[in-house]
């Protein structure tokens, strides 16, 4: 695959994915505030929980007309949002398994969705560069602004709740202050186009990474550069682990590569899917990393050795 594709090009990839033996394609995957279950999003049009202990499948929450490009779990455990390409945002209740709110916004098609860590707020971001906050409680918008142009590829909120990272097309990397609504950092590196962005657990650094394979790691306060990370594949996906000090990223090639990120070194790599590793996602502790892509499989990973541990399917 050409090293140049971009998620929102791999996107309508997808859409021509033909179905695998066991299912489909699995697009993200979420661990459970505390720990125990993850959530997964499919090109079938449904979102599963899994059992991380057992592998057991949990729940199915059928109900998109389109497939799901991305699922989220809300801090506070009782809430999950999914994001499908049939240009709605749902939140479900983890319990019940029944739709809260259906949200209808975005004229783009859809990427990301996650949570404030209050649980009280949810960003969403699209093709049509745009960002909506919306209130969990309601399903009201609170706010809507474009953060970059054309297309805004995902949305973090610091740990703290008061600043959001947005990555996209323009300015690569930007920095919101919630309060005011203003940009207060942007990070614009020769080269790339940044597709992912994320928060360190402690907020105090932020990361990038895109479609020239490179990840950049920033001061979240003094904007200085902390890390470059050379790379040559694009980036689907980054994750910051172990308490912030490794940086995991999957690439379109299907691996996985651990970082460490004060030493600006590799610390392992393995084939973490046989096409395409679309996602990775780190468990609350830090300690363990969960990957999905091409296959159905979903793989759980030892953050600090690389040990495979599990294969959940």
């Amino acid at each position: 695959m050409n090293k140049h594709v971009t998620p929102w090009l791999l996107a309508g990839l997808l859409m021509a994915t033909s179905v695998q033996a066991q299912g489909v394609a699995v697009n993200s995957v979420q661990f459970s505030p505390d720990g125990t279950e993850l959530v997964t999003a499919a090109t079938d049009r449904s979102i599963r929980v899994w059992d991380v202990a057992t592998g057991a499948l949990v729940q199915t929450l059928p109900g998109h007309d389109a497939y799901v490009v991305f699922v989220a779990w809300s801090p506070d455990g009782q809430t999950l949002a999914s994001a499908s390409y049939d240009g709605t945002v749902k939140l479900w209740d983890r319990a019940s398994g029944a739709v809260r709110h259906t949200l209808r916004g975005h004229e783009g098609t859809l990427f990301y969705a996650a949570f404030s860590p209050d649980s009280a707020q949810l960003v969403s971001t699209a093709t049509d560069g745009e960002v909506i906050l919306w209130s969990t409680a309601t399903g009201e918008v609170l706010r809507t602004w474009t953060a970059h142009d054309e297309v805004t590829a995902s949305a973090r909120f610091a740990p703290q709740g008061d600043r959001l990272l947005t990555s996209g097309r323009g300015a690569l990397l930007k920095l919101w202050d919630l309060d005011t609504g203003a940009a207060v950092a942007a990070w614009t590196p020769p080269g790339p186009v940044f597709t992912t962005g994320v928060f360190s657990p402690d907020g105090t650094q932020v990361a990038g990474g895109g479609s020239n394979g490179t990840l950049h790691v920033y001061d979240a306060a003094s904007q200085a550069p902390v890390a470059q990370l050379p790379g040559d594949v694009f980036v689907n996906s980054l994750v910051f682990a172990l308490d912030g000090t490794r940086l995991a990223a999957a690439y379109g090639d299907g691996r996985l590569r651990v970082w460490d990120v004060a030493q600006g070194t590799l610390a392992y790599e393995m084939q973490a899917d046989a096409e395409i590793a679309f996602f990775v996602a780190a468990s609350p502790d830090g300690r363990t990393l969960a990957t999905v892509g091409q296959s159905t499989r979903i793989r759980l990973w030892d953050a600090a050795s690389g040990q495979l541990l599990r294969e959940i399917r």
